[in-house]
């Protein structure tokens, strides 16, 4: 990561920091969510409190996989993505802890429901679960945050509101499709006699230590979004048990919006007649901003797309076949276009190849992403950078990355941002 500040750095001054270059190249930090006041909640019975530690990651996370991004914090890498086919393995899949995954024994846990739009507040073991009617979805986990490291971190217009610091710097790999298999929120919901709902808060198991004491983390979904047929509680994640970085042995799965209200561990939900008021860390995810008079809250997944290929990899000069993935929280993606530009001089980029049409090599699908190629003849010795952008059948077109709104928070990034790469003849070692 160093290595990619240093490179963009040095070819930001080159380009004389215009405001276009500005954004493409800043390395800015997004969603490490600034800690906010919350009463604390008594602990729920069934979760028992793992001694403190400071590796808020249970699985291996190999550096040929990951990108480490912080404590908690562990980005997929897209070279080896090619290999993985539509889905990313479960112990390939990024990771965003916000505190050390609670100790949990199923055989004891149990998911309260509460509120006032349930007249019969009841718990759910979790062969409760199992007995409700199962449904399987395939869909793409999309971090509200993704692809944040391409903001800068003062907006252009300079009015002096600077990105906190220690947001985490994700680059394209915040993301993954699994298929969950699950209940329906609704379902279970019915079984304990809800009524009209307007707000349903979601409720973790995690302990998450702030200065101002330690929160569950929770999220608040409109009745209309948590109700609808592919809001899962999912207990699986591509035919296994749900990892212990992923939630096991219960979370949350709002079909198409960010990451964030996918809550992990899940302990309570709460159906309520009226709205509820964000609590905790929800209380940041917000677009806050020079293009925002009042603070709008990010749902919907943006249209996004990557290349599977690692940040500055080296390619040997020739025919190449450039693979990618493009997806969309609003739908389907039914169109990819790459371009490739080379550097001929300090600041100077000509175009290699100009926006070109993907051909789609999996049969568009809603809500999960779509593979695409486009070939690369003749690739001379050089340093390049690659860019996608896809639109979706609702007409979302990723934008130029001037175009992107900046938000103090760093969410919602989707503009076309390059991916470096150099072209270099094979050498042999003296």
């Amino acid at each position: 990561m160093e290595d990619r500040r240093r490179q963009d750095r040095t070819e930001s001054a080159e380009a004389g920091c215009s405001r276009r270059r500005f954004l493409v190249y800043s390395a800015a930090g997004p969603l490490a969510l600034a800690a906010v006041r919350q009463a604390p909640a008594a602990p729920p019975r069934q979760a028992v409190s793992a001694p403190a530690r400071q590796d808020f990651v249970v699985q291996e996370t190999p550096s040929r996989y990951f990108s480490h991004r912080g404590n908690g914090s562990e980005e997929m890498k897209w070279g080896p993505v090619g290999g993985y086919g539509d889905l990313i393995p479960n112990d390939r899949f990024y990771i965003h802890n916000r505190a050390r995954p609670p100790h949990i024994d199923r055989s004891s846990w149990r998911l309260e429901i509460t509120g006032d739009a349930v007249p019969r507040p009841r718990s759910f073991s979790y062969a409760d679960l199992l007995a409700l009617p199962q449904v399987t979805v395939r869909r793409t986990l999309d971090c509200g945050a993704n692809c944040s490291a391409f903001f800068p971190e003062l907006p252009p217009s300079g009015d002096g509101r600077w990105l906190p610091t220690g947001y985490t710097q994700w680059h394209f790999g915040a993301v993954g499709a699994a298929e969950w298999t699950g209940v329906r929120v609704r379902d279970v919901l019915a079984a304990a006699g809800l009524g009209h709902a307007v707000d349903v808060r979601f409720t973790g198991l995690d302990e998450i230590a702030t200065p101002e004491g330690t929160v569950h983390y929770s999220e608040v979904v409109p009745a209309g979004k948590a109700l609808r047929d592919d809001s899962l509680l999912a207990h699986h994640m591509n035919g296994a048990d749900l990892p212990v970085d992923h939630g096991y042995p219960l979370r949350a799965l709002m079909s198409g919006w960010g990451a964030n209200t996918a809550v992990k561990w899940l302990g309570t939900i709460e159906a309520s007649v009226r709205r509820l008021p964000a609590q905790g860390l929800q209380r940041n995810q917000v677009l806050v901003g020079p293009s925002y008079p009042t603070p709008v809250r990010p749902t919907v997944g943006r249209v996004r797309s990557a290349l599977e290929l690692d940040d500055g990899v080296t390619l040997p000069p020739g025919d190449h076949t450039l693979h990618g993935r493009a997806w969309s929280g609003a739908g389907t993606i039914d169109h990819v276009d790459v371009t490739i530009e080379r550097l001929i001089a300090p600041g100077r980029w000509v175009s290699e190849m100009p926006w070109r049409g993907a051909t789609l090599l999996t049969p568009p699908e809603p809500l999960i992403w779509v593979r695409f190629e486009v070939p690369w003849r003749g690739a001379r010795p050089g340093r390049y950078r690659v860019m996608s952008r896809a639109r979706d059948r609702a007409g979302n077109v990723q934008p130029r990355p001037a175009d992107v709104p900046w938000n103090q928070h760093g969410l919602g990034y989707d503009g076309h941002a390059p991916l470096y790469l150099t072209v270099l003849p094979p050498r042999t070692m003296p």
